[in-house]
C-alpha cells in the first residue's frame, strides 16, 4: 500500500503578515528524516536509547534535524517510551551523543491507550516530526494515533493527533484527522489487470494548520483547520483524479473526508 508522505500533514499554510512582527503567529517548525543515520554512527539507536526512559525500544527511534539548527543538533523522537529528545552530536567523539532537553510523553500515552474505546485501543502511537505553535513562546507535539486496515490487494492507514504541549498535561486539540490513504483492489483478473487504466480507488489526505495573528503577549493563537484529499477512481489515468479542501475546526472534524475513515 501506498503511504501519504506525511511531511504534507506537517507544512501549515503561513499566516498573513502582522503589522507588529514579533506578536505574528510562526508557522510548524519542521523536522526532517536523517537518511542515513548509520553513516553518523552504527550504534546510534542502542546509545539514544540510553539517553531516554526506559525501557527503550531502539527499533522505535526516529533520528531528525531541525531545519536553520546549528551542526551537531539533533531531534530524535521515540515511539516506546513515548518521547522526545533534543540533543546534540560531537563530530569529535565517536560516542559523542548528548542529550539537551527531554520530553516525556509515557504519562499521557498511558492514559490515552487507557481512555481509547475498543475501535482504537489497538492503535499505533507516535510522534509527528515537527512543533506547533500554541501562544507565543509555547509549542506543542502531535501524537498521533494510527489505525491501520487490511484489504486483500490494498490496505489502509488513517491518522489522527492531539496535540499536547512540550510541557506536558492536557492536549489544546483533541482528535484531529491528520493524514490518511486507502487502496481497494478493483481488478480481478489477468485480463483487467492488462485492460484497466488504474487497477485500485484510491485516496489520500492530509492536514494543513493556518495560524491566527494574535495582538496580545501569550494569548493563544487561532488554529484554522484546512483538509486536503485526493481520490483517484478505479480505471481512471492519474490525470482523472480529483482534489477537494474543506475547511472545518476541531468541533467539525466529520467535515474532513479522512479517506471514508474512523472518526
Amino acid at each position: 500500500m501506498r503511504k501519504l508522505p506525511l511531511l504534507l500533514a506537517l507544512l501549515p499554510f503561513a499566516a498573513a503578515v502582522s503589522a507588529a512582527p514579533d506578536l505574528s503567529a510562526p508557522s510548524a517548525q519542521v523536522f526532517d528524516a536523517v537518511k542515513k543515520p548509520d553513516s553518523i554512527d552504527a550504534q546510534w539507536r542502542t546509545r539514544l536509547c540510553a539517553l531516554l526512559p526506559q525501557p527503550c525500544n531502539a527499533q522505535q527511534l526516529g533520528l531528525y534535524r531541525p531545519r536553520g539548527a546549528a551542526a551537531g543538533d539533533y531531534v530524535v523522537l521515540s515511539a516506546e517510551p513515548l518521547a522526545m529528545a533534543r540533543i546534540r552530536r560531537d563530530a569529535g567523539d565517536a560516542k559523542g551523543w548528548q542529550l539537551a532537553r527531554l520530553h516525556d510523553f509515557s504519562d499521557y500515552a498511558q492514559a490515552l491507550k487507557k481512555d481509547s474505546d475498543a475501535s482504537r485501543s489497538e492503535a499505533r502511537l507516535s510522534l509527528a516530526p515537527a512543533l506547533y505553535p500554541v501562544a507565543e513562546g509555547r509549542w506543542a507535539v502531535a501524537v498521533l494515533q494510527t489505525v491501520s486496515e487490511g484489504y486483500s490487494g490494498g490496505g489502509a492507514s488513517f491518522d489522527t493527533a492531539d496535540f499536547v504541549p512540550l510541557e506536558g498535561g492536557k492536549a489544546v486539540q483533541e482528535g484531529i484527522p491528520f493524514s490518511c490513504s486507502k487502496m481497494i483492489r478493483a481488478c480481478f483478473s489477468e485480463k483487467e489487470y492488462k485492460t484497466s487504466k488504474h487497477c485500485h480507488d484510491e485516496s489520500f489526505g492530509s492536514l494543513r494548520i493556518a495560524y491566527g495573528e494574535t495582538f496580545k503577549p501569550g494569548a493563544p493563537y487561532d488554529w484554522q483547520y484546512t483538509w486536503v484529499q485526493t481520490e483517484w477512481p478505479q480505471n481512471e489515468p492519474r490525470s482523472a483524479a480529483t482534489t477537494t479542501r474543506v475547511l472545518f475546526t476541531a468541533k467539525t472534524t466529520e467535515r474532513a473526508g479522512f479517506c471514508g475513515g474512523p472518526q
